[in-house]
């Protein structure tokens, strides 16, 4: 039998370069996570100055909210810190609280700008679809959100951000704005989707939403 002769100065080096490959990725993933959360906030800020331009142009305008013409540019805004939101979720975890926090004042956004979309489309004719959607990232709630989300996602890209605005919202959001608005629409679970005021608590699929929207969707995309 040959004896081999074990050479703890490169196991041990070995493993100190491991430990610190292992924990260097560590401290880059948490510092890149800080910074997203950082951009988003500052981000969130900034929505917030707009949203508040425009309703206190509201203000101004009294009965005339019809001539506020900046509500698709802030819509359009609004979209893309919910698509910030989502990518950040996927990557820190879907039932971290930390990150149901961060999107607690984008609700809040939401909620300002639908009421004020909401407004115009009584009172100005306005033929826009507004969409509410009620979800759950954890799977025990929903199996089905990610689904429903995609496709949502994809009716608003064929049919036009001027023409379907999409406001989300996770059931497990402790607002009590987002927890009332909840209340209005008798929502118990996800996914609940509320198309032009009318709740529908079910799961939709792209078909069913369309029709509901009155809309020729090509859904071979999907």
């Amino acid at each position: 039998m040959v004896n081999r002769k074990i050479n703890y100065t490169k196991f041990i080096f070995a493993f100190l370069i491991a430990g610190v490959v292992f924990f260097g990725g560590l401290f880059l993933g948490g510092h890149i996570t800080s910074l997203q959360i950082n951009s988003i906030t500052r981000y969130q800020e900034d929505l917030k100055t707009s949203l508040t331009s425009l309703e206190l142009q509201h203000d101004l305008l009294k009965q005339n909210i019809c001539e506020i013409s900046d509500f698709n540019l802030f819509g359009a805004e609004l979209g893309e810190l919910g698509r910030q939101l989502e990518n950040l979720e996927k990557g820190y975890g879907d039932n971290e609280k930390n990150i149901l926090k961060l999107k607690e004042p984008y609700f809040l956004l939401e909620i300002r700008h639908y009421l004020l979309l909401q407004e115009a489309r009584t009172r100005c004719g306005s033929d826009i679809n507004l969409v509410l959607y009620f979800y759950s990232n954890n799977p025990e709630q929903c199996e089905q959100c990610d689904d429903q989300g995609y496709i949502l996602s994809y009716l608003q890209d064929r049919i036009g951000y001027d023409k379907m605005k999409i406001y989300s919202f996770d059931i497990r959001s402790q607002s009590p704005s987002v927890r009332t608005l909840m209340d209005l629409y008798g929502v118990k679970g996800a996914p609940l989707i509320v198309i032009n005021d009318t709740s529908y608590d079910q799961f939709l699929s792209l078909e069913e939403i369309a029709q509901i929207l009155g809309q020729d969707v090509d859904s071979s995309g999907v």
